[in-house]
């Protein structure tokens, strides 16, 4: 899987993001892969959580962004491949 880690040492986090059940050779699935790493990114960086303050927020929002530009930067140097047909 790709590595998603948190930007920030306040959410040090890290999270697997598979994607061997992708096709990447398509658009559909890179736009699911982009899900899985917004989402995942998301989590690390604190964005689900429903108490977290104005400052919290505004740091999780920071490190969703930075988080999700390295993801996808890393992601660039997947090799599309489709998945075998059986």
């Amino acid at each position: 899987g790709l590595a998603l880690s948190a930007s920030q040492p306040a959410f040090a986090s890290t999270r697997s993001v598979a994607y061997a059940d992708l096709d990447l050779s398509t658009q559909a699935g890179r736009a699911n892969l982009d899900a899985r790493l917004k989402s995942a990114a998301k989590e690390v960086c604190g964005m689900t959580r429903k108490d977290a303050s104005a400052a919290e927020m505004e740091a999780a929002r920071q490190c969703f962004a930075k988080s999700l530009a390295d993801a996808r930067r890393a992601k660039r140097d997947i090799k599309p491949t489709a998945l075998a047909t059986r």
